[in-house]
């Protein structure tokens, strides 16, 4: 998880990191046990706040368990993420990429990247220079298949 928080904030860049994830809610999974770590950038400053939901109280984290469920769509539990085709940055930014362009009732039928697009501009250059991309609505596809050019 620290790995995952250091290179979004290389992607991001300090000020856009503690603008958008400087305050992380969290459950106490076993991947989130080192809080210090989270909250600490690369060179010892204090990054972010992390915060734990209650125990068994997932409503907490409002609507972050939807993208899970929507990444097992493409990422099944249980299965061989490599044989999936699960095997590079390019990989995980494609299946991230039709996740969050997919359409959300609760944004009005747009998309998360979309929104971003619109509200958070600066948000979106750096996460679009990355390699996350707006994917057409009808071309989102949220099923293992997706990746089969990376297998």
């Amino acid at each position: 998880m620290v790995d995952g928080l250091n290179l979004l904030e290389v992607i991001l860049g300090r000020s856009l990191f503690q603008t958008y994830a400087g305050i992380l809610l969290t459950d106490r999974g076993s991947e989130f046990e080192a809080p210090v770590a989270m909250e600490t950038a690369q060179d010892g400053s204090q990054r972010a706040h992390v915060f734990y939901c209650n125990s068994m109280a997932a409503g907490q984290k409002g609507s972050l368990e939807n993208n899970h469920i929507e990444l097992r769509y493409i990422l099944p539990k249980a299965t061989d993420l490599r044989a999936l085709g699960l095997t590079c940055q390019a990989a995980l930014n494609l299946a991230l990429s039709h996740i969050n362009s997919a359409s959300v009732e609760s944004l009005g039928g747009r998309c998360p990247l979309e929104v971003t697009h619109f509200l958070f501009p600066a948000l979106y250059n750096r996460l679009s220079h990355f390699g996350l991309h707006l994917i057409p609505n009808d071309e989102v596809m949220l099923k293992p298949e997706l990746l089969k050019a990376f297998r």
